[in-house]
Parts: structure tokens; C-alpha cells; sequence
């Protein structure tokens, strides 16, 4: 990997694990949701990054995609389960960390909690260029069996590459039979999901992300390229660009150039933990750059 990608990168990963502890600060009973993301990703600019997609605070049975939108007032509670997901980007080269919080820290889901960071560091212990892809799945889901719970199917971590969040492969949560094997001088996010439910999720509602379809981009002056190229982004980060927002979206959604993130669920009555780091998988080193 060139010299000065492999900086970009680095330097990616240190402000995203700065950056997501920061978040972790800021999550207490009755602190808004708005708050925290927007004091975040504020925090990601004023250290010399960008964010890599909106800041993911998801609760208790969702997984992922929910940032609040512009004028949310919606307030953490004691016991809520927080997923906190988030990167940084330097000149398009990404990182993408996770953890979960228990608002009040009751300590009723610590072993679920547990159970994603242990499946996490089993997962980036048998790292190595040419592994098959089904033993990371295998390691994470032998990890969270053990706690009792399901690992998360249908989730899984990613490929990373320039302005591209999830790019070529994916790194199932359990044993899939992937034979696939790891490549070398590639950026990848591995990020256990652990489930008190039935470990299936399913699309809610919408969550505030968008992104754009990289492949209908004709006009790189473009409202949402010109300020966000082809990362996911946030409704209230186009509502600081213009008054007519909604609007804009609606008619990008219309005619097919943006597409929105529904919020990822599992059923009502289970709760969902999540760890995630990013890591470099180089041919003389394995780094994880969020730690």
C-alpha cells in the first residue's frame, strides 16, 4: 500500500476511535439524540477529518441506520441498548467503529455487550492474508454462541476502499461456507452483531441516511455530490445547505438518484449489541486502525 494511503488511513482510524469515545461521553439519560451526533461529527471536523456517513444511534432491538433528523428531539433513556457507529474520513480514505452503550449503565446487557467485543478480538486474532472468509464468520459466531445469544445472520462487516463504505467483500457474523479468502494491501470492517432474538434482521422504516447512485452522477456541481461525493449522508447535513431539503430529497428519491437507509431491526422484544473496528490487511502486517 502506497506510503501516504496507508497515513490517510491511519490517521482515519485515530480520530474515528477518539471520535466514537467522545460519543460514548455524551450518552446519558435525557441527553437528545441530535445532540450527540451533531457535537460528534463537529468533533470528526475539528480534528482535520470528515465524518464517513452520519453518526448511527440505534436503540435496543435496531441494529443500524438511525441518525436523528433535523429538529429531533427524541432523548436517551435509562436502559436503552445504543449502538454507536461511526467513521472518519481523510481525502475519501475511511474508518468505521462501533460499540454499544447501556444508557444509566444498569449492567442487565453487559454479557450481550461482552459477547460482540470477545467475538470482535477472536475474529482479528486468526486475521492473516489468505484466510478463508467462513473461519472469521466461524470465530464470531462460536464467540456469541457462548455467551448464549445468536449472532446477526443477515449483517455482516466489509470492504473499505476510497468514497466507497461497503465495497466488494462481506464478512458474515457466522460460519457461511465462504471459502473466499482475505487479500492483501485492502482496508476491511469486521463488526459482530449479537442478538438476545432469533438473530434475523429486517428493514424498518426509513433512518435519515441516504446515498447517492454512484452510477447516475453526471454533474459533479450537484447539490449532494458537490458536498458529499458518494458517502451515505445525513437529512439535517443537506437541511444546513438549503431551506427546500425535503423537497430535494423527495424529488432524488422520485427519480431514483438517491435511495434512503431503512432502519435494521430484529423483532420487539430482543435487544442487539454491536463492536466493530477497522482494520489494514497489509502483506508484512495486520493493523487495526480504530484501536
Amino acid at each position: 500500500m502506497d506510503l501516504k494511503i496507508k497515513e490517510k488511513y491511519l490517521l482515519a482510524g485515530k480520530i474515528g476511535k477518539n471520535a466514537l469515545n467522545y460519543a460514548q461521553s455524551l450518552i446519558e439519560p435525557g441527553a437528545l439524540f441530535y445532540d450527540v451526533a451533531e457535537k460528534t461529527e463537529q468533533y470528526i471536523k475539528d480534528n482535520g477529518a470528515v465524518p464517513s456517513f452520519p453518526v448511527n444511534l440505534s436503540i435496543n432491538n435496531e441494529a443500524a441506520h438511525y441518525t436523528p433528523f433535523e429538529g429531533d428531539k427524541k432523548k436517551f433513556k435509562t436502559g436503552d441498548l445504543v449502538k454507536v457507529d461511526l467513521g472518519a474520513m481523510v481525502d475519501g480514505y475511511m474508518s468505521d467503529n462501533a460499540t454499544t452503550v447501556e444508557v444509566g449503565n444498569t449492567g442487565k446487557y453487559s454479557d450481550l455487550i461482552d459477547a460482540t467485543r470477545e467475538a470482535l478480538n477472536a475474529a482479528i486474532k486468526i486475521l492473516r492474508p489468505m484466510v478463508n472468509i467462513y473461519r472469521i464468520g466461524e470465530e464470531i459466531e462460536n464467540a456469541i454462541d457462548a455467551y448464549g445469544f445468536k449472532p446477526v445472520k443477515n449483517l455482516g462487516g466489509h470492504g473499505i476502499n476510497r468514497y466507497d463504505l461497503h465495497s466488494e467483500i462481506f464478512i458474515p457474523n457466522y460460519n457461511d461456507g465462504n471459502d473466499e479468502t482475505i487479500k492483501t494491501e485492502k482496508a476491511i470492517a469486521i463488526e459482530p452483531f449479537a442478538s438476545t432474538g432469533i438473530g434475523m434482521i429486517h428493514n424498518g422504516p426509513l433512518g435519515n441516511i441516504y446515498i447517492i447512485d454512484d452510477t447516475k452522477v453526471r454533474d459533479k456541481n450537484e447539490m449532494i455530490y458537490k458536498n458529499f461525493n458518494t458517502i451515505p449522508f445525513a437529512e439535517r447535513w443537506l437541511a444546513k445547505i438549503t431551506p427546500e431539503y425535503k423537497k430535494y430529497i423527495n424529488k432524488t428519491m422520485q427519480n431514483r438518484y438517491v435511495s434512503g437507509f431503512p432502519i435494521l431491526k430484529e423483532h420487539n422484544k430482543s435487544m442487539i449489541a454491536q463492536s466493530e473496528h477497522t482494520i489494514l490487511i497489509l502483506n508484512d502486517e495486520i493493523i487495526v486502525t480504530t484501536k
